[in-house]
């Protein structure tokens, strides 16, 4: 029962937090405005064959690929989450230290993507230069890894905020499922950027002011966060929610 009650805590507030941080790093102003070149780059379609994305096989190819992207972005957030696992498991002992810390840092973090608080060293997107793709679809999965990284300065404060969660669990599995969440947040509006790829400019010239606002809301789910693990309330609000939904 206690088992029970733990898995559906985590699914509804660190689960909900993962996918949530996943979903707004999408939106972020390194990532969304630079989809189309992604998705360009990774698919081999070129301005020539542009105006031919309707068809069946174009459509196909840009998925697919985007599919093996995903799969390199997830490989790493995911193999981050096991590390930041092993070594909450590693420090147990000081992990009461280790989540006021984790608090501070993410209240530092949502000052910082509030514009509140500069950082410029933070603001650094590490530039990953790739003069050709590598063949096919394997090269496609290369690249969502190695971009993974160049993302890294720009999505930390949210990959921050799910990995210090992560620290904080008990068990690999955990670590690996929040990680995955975050991907999956991150992942399904890709899925749909491909899919939508031939309307994917006018969504971005119409729409694209929305990373300001992902960034402000990110900002504050952060800080919200950081004050929980702090006050240690967020350990209390898992556990009286695992009651509540226990009935």
């Amino acid at each position: 029962m206690i088992a029970c009650m733990y898995a559906i805590s985590l699914f509804d507030i660190s689960g909900l937090l993962a996918l949530a941080s996943g979903f707004l790093s999408f939106f972020s102003p390194c990532i969304l405005p630079l989809v189309p070149s992604y998705l360009i780059f990774i698919s081999g379609i070129t301005f020539d064959n542009y105006n031919e994305l309707k068809t069946k096989k174009y459509r196909k190819v840009v998925l697919v690929h985007s599919i093996a992207f995903i799969l390199g972005f997830s490989f790493i957030f995911v193999s981050l989450g096991i590390s930041s696992s092993i070594l909450g498991n590693f420090l147990v002992d000081h992990q009461e230290y280790i989540i006021k810390i984790g608090g501070i840092f993410l209240i530092v973090m949502g000052l910082f993507t509030l514009n509140i608080l500069r950082m410029p060293f933070l603001n650094q997107e590490k530039l990953i230069r790739l003069e050709r793709k590598p063949i096919g679809i394997f090269g496609s999965f290369v690249i969502g890894a190695t971009f993974s990284l160049g993302w890294t300065p720009c999505v930390g404060p949210a990959l921050s905020s799910v990995l210090i969660i992560a620290s904080t669990t008990k068990r690999i599995s955990e670590g690996i499922y929040l990680l995955g969440l975050y991907s999956l947040g991150l992942a399904v509006p890709f899925i749909l950027s491909a899919l939508l790829f031939d309307k994917l400019f006018y969504f971005l010239k119409r729409y694209g002011f929305v990373t300001k606002y992902s960034m402000r809301i990110m900002g504050i789910l952060l800080m919200v966060m950081g004050l929980l693990l702090i006050t240690s309330y967020y350990t209390t609000l898992t556990l009286k929610l695992g009651r509540f939904l226990s009935f």
